[in-house]
């Protein structure tokens, strides 16, 4: 691999939800287990074994949930087709869709590296969501709960399909899903104002059309700066303890510290919630937040740290110029990449790549100015020139789905190695 392309390194940031998938065969010790801590219940409820699950994803434990859900889906499926039950099972399936998202945020997925079979299983239980939701809406006897229950996932599954086609790079298909999950998550908001993780879809789109623009925004918001209204449903996703609270933790995370970066926020003033010192405020607390909940004393002997946390912090430590911490986050991510690697898991390598690229750039920046002449001075002066030269030709250090992202990330990089440049006076 050449110098400059080891240097090409991606932030994935995830702006909205994706896959999980895990190759285990079923535990049915695990799933007996589950069902004697719900001793009291004739089967295993899908709204606590989803909370339950989501956080095990935290630590990598995807294993015994993709068992219960499979086991659970199977089950209700040879039940009666009451309205309990189906409801049940379209839970359960999209519990089985979402949690196979979280596992591409570890396996690091992209729309240049995805695993079709992970791609296929996503699909399959997103789609039998809608047609569960459509049937249950249909279905005469439903109560308001049910049917806002069944718009709030018609509109989650339409929310994943459109995150999938937008990565397969059709726009169009990706936008129709857009709209029909921001109608169905208003419309179980208006049959039911409990269904808290409307608020989190809502604050996703309102938020990510913005953030990105163009002909996304301009067709799902009429091109209307909604970035503070999404940051706003989704704290208060967050406030009334949405079941997905620790991705909404992490979304929210990601999102304020993209918004230091952003160019739109020059000339805000400093008390606005999007001026980047209130962003950076926020998105400290959030980690610290996660980090201090979940991560100070985990449930887990084996368990090296989260690689997603990680990484955030890193970037928020880039941009605060904190170049020591940032080596040190990108340092800690490479070893949790081990360790999964370890496990079987099939990361995505660029995302090994970008990481020892982030290293690199970090020595980069903390090495000391020397005496004019020096040899080892001049050597470093020609790495940067190097890492300039490529930058201005056209070339990224950063791969991101976004251009408009991976731009401003890379006027980041870009930015501290020309002043570096100049410090040491190459």
């Amino acid at each position: 691999m050449s110098s400059n392309a080891k240097f090409r390194w991606f932030l994935l940031a995830p702006i909205l939800v994706a896959l999980f998938v895990v190759t285990s065969s079923i535990s049915w010790a695990e799933h007996y287990g589950l069902r004697k801590e719900n001793k009291n219940a004739k089967f295993i409820l899908a709204d606590k074994a989803m909370r339950l699950a989501l956080v095990d994803t935290l630590y990598y434990r995807y294993d015994k949930w993709f068992s219960t859900f499979g086991v659970e889906i199977e089950r209700l499926k040879h039940s009666p087709k009451s309205l309990v039950n189906k409801s049940e099972l379209m839970k359960f399936h999209f519990a089985f869709a979402g949690l196979t998202g979280e596992l591409t945020h570890t396996l690091a997925f992209t729309s240049k590296f995805s695993i079709p079979e992970i791609k296929e299983d996503f699909i399959f239980h997103s789609k039998r969501v809608k047609e569960l939701a459509y049937e249950i809406l249909d279905q005469e006897g439903a109560n308001l709960k049910q049917k806002a229950e069944a718009y709030l996932y018609l509109g989650a599954s339409e929310g994943y399909i459109g995150v999938f086609e937008y990565g397969e790079g059709n726009l169009i298909t990706a936008l129709i899903n857009g709209l029909q999950a921001d109608n169905h998550f208003e419309k179980a908001l208006e049959l039911d104002a409990q269904m808290v993780d409307a608020y989190f879809g809502l604050g996703v789109y309102r938020y990510a059309n913005s953030r990105l623009g163009g002909l996304g925004n301009f067709i799902m918001q009429g091109g209307n700066d909604l970035r503070e209204v999404g940051l706003n449903h989704l704290e208060r996703a967050l406030q009334m303890n949405t079941r997905a609270k620790p991705l909404a933790m992490k979304t929210l995370a990601w999102f304020y510290i993209s918004e230091q970066i952003n160019p739109d926020n020059a000339e805000v003033q400093l008390n606005h919630p999007l001026h980047p010192s209130q962003s950076r405020m926020r998105s400290i607390e959030l980690i610290d937040e996660m980090e201090e909940h979940y991560f100070e004393k985990s449930p887990h002997s084996d368990f090296v740290g989260n690689k997603e946390v990680a990484l955030m912090k890193a970037i928020q430590f880039v941009i605060d110029k904190n170049y020591a911490k940032a080596r040190r986050e990108f340092l800690k991510v490479k070893n949790i990449i081990i360790y999964l690697v370890d496990r079987g898991l099939k990361i995505n390598p660029q995302l090994t790549d970008s990481v020892q690229a982030g290293i690199e750039f970090c020595e980069l920046m903390l090495l000391s100015e020397v005496s004019s002449g020096n040899t080892e001075r001049d050597a470093t002066c020609s790495k940067i020139d190097e890492k300039v030269s490529f930058l201005h030709s056209g070339g990224s250090m950063i791969e991101h789905d976004s251009k408009k992202i991976r731009s401003e990330l890379h006027g980041v990089f870009a930015g501290a190695l020309e002043t570096l440049f100049r410090k040491m006076n190459c």
